[in-house]
């Protein structure tokens, strides 16, 4: 029993050591976890739960449904139902057919997913006044993030890996602490899980990084692998966060022009500055006129560099979001434009074969 105590007492001082180095939450804010009945959501309930009191947090749960994995999926909901009722906290649940979404958005079932999971917990925290969103992400996970990344041959950007916060809002208290020490805390608190078979599935590129190849790395080549891409991500995220911020500086002393869907950045300004510094300011360019850089990736920020440096004025590109950005001869514009490219595209092409007015 005293060691099953100290267990306890470890692990939560050290998420709440997590929360107080990146200042998490604040005094009074109400926190929105991701719950899925796994594990890890489980886990960072209970730790945030033993830590509400101390830091004056109002605790709620928040579970979609996925449409997936039938009766195993119903019980997961009714499991995470019964788990906050227990400890009589607020539940959110909703169901979404997440492969119909992937179908409508041509996406894959897992990404539509997770942006179904964020948009359902934006929601529910906006309406319920929960400051911040907690999920459940691992130092494990955060590992096997830095991994894909590598594989994909991400940058600077990629290799960070999951951010312990993001938007000032969405929190991972439990991303320094690894899967075996939260199964050790549930373990010791007698605490009922549910486990995903989907989480096995060797169709997802995670699973197989997971099953196979760091258990590999783990035994030919370092035991501490997870541990050492966690520490190479974490330092890789201070400095993009660095750069980040010289870059803003960066975009605003490029910019000539702004309007309400439309940015206009100097050609001379962009093409002086360092050359790390230019994928970051043509970022902020996107994220001016689209608000966020989903589906923005590193071959389109190239594809932008192309036309800024060897494109001939008059040209343009295309982007997710509705986002096209026109050379002129001094300036490179980004625009978010109000009907669908293609048919944008259509009326521009039928304009130029209309013969002369007379």
């Amino acid at each position: 029993m005293a060691r099953a105590c100290r267990i306890q007492k470890t692990f939560c001082r050290k998420v709440d050591l997590t929360l107080h180095s990146h200042a998490m939450v604040r005094k009074n804010d109400g926190v929105l976890i991701g719950i899925s009945g796994g594990p890890d959501s489980i886990a960072l309930a209970r730790v945030l739960l033993c830590l509400a009191q101390v830091r004056k947090l109002r605790i709620g749960l928040a579970h979609l449904h996925h449409g997936l994995r039938g009766a195993n999926a119903d019980h997961d909901q009714a499991f995470t139902k019964a788990f906050a009722a227990t400890y009589n906290l607020p539940f959110f649940c909703e169901k979404k057919d997440v492969s119909v979404l992937a179908k409508q958005t041509r996406t894959s079932v897992e990404e539509a997913g997770r942006n179904a999971r964020y948009a359902f917990f934006t929601r529910i925290a906006d309406t319920h006044g929960f400051a911040r969103i907690a999920t459940g992400h691992t130092r494990d996970d955060n590992a096997e993030q830095v991994l894909m990344g590598l594989l994909r041959g991400s940058g600077s950007k990629g290799l960070a890996g999951i951010p312990p916060i993001r938007e000032n809002r969405f929190i991972r208290p439990l991303i320094d602490r690894s899967r075996r020490e939260i199964l050790d805390f549930l373990d010791d608190l007698g605490q009922a899980c549910v486990m995903d078979a989907s989480n096995q599935d060797p169709g997802y590129l995670r699973n197989r990084i997971r099953s196979h190849l760091i258990p590999v790395l783990e035994k030919e080549y370092n035991p501490a692998v997870k541990e050492g891409l966690h520490r190479i991500s974490g330092i890789l995220y201070e400095e993009d966060r660095f750069l980040d911020g010289l870059a803003e500086k960066a975009f605003e002393t490029c910019m000539e022009k702004k309007d309400t869907n439309a940015v206009f950045l100097s050609i001379q300004a962009v093409t002086r500055l360092h050359a790390a510094l230019v994928p970051r300011v043509l970022r902020c360019g996107i994220q001016a006129v689209k608000s966020n850089l989903r589906q923005i990736t590193h071959d389109h920020v190239r594809a932008i560099q192309h036309l800024l440096t060897e494109a001939e004025p008059g040209r343009h590109l295309d982007m997710p979001g509705q986002i096209r950005i026109y050379k002129t001869r001094y300036q490179i514009c980004f625009k978010k434009e109000v009907l669908p490219l293609r048919q944008l595209g259509r009326m521009q092409k039928q304009a130029r074969q209309l013969p002369p007015e007379v």
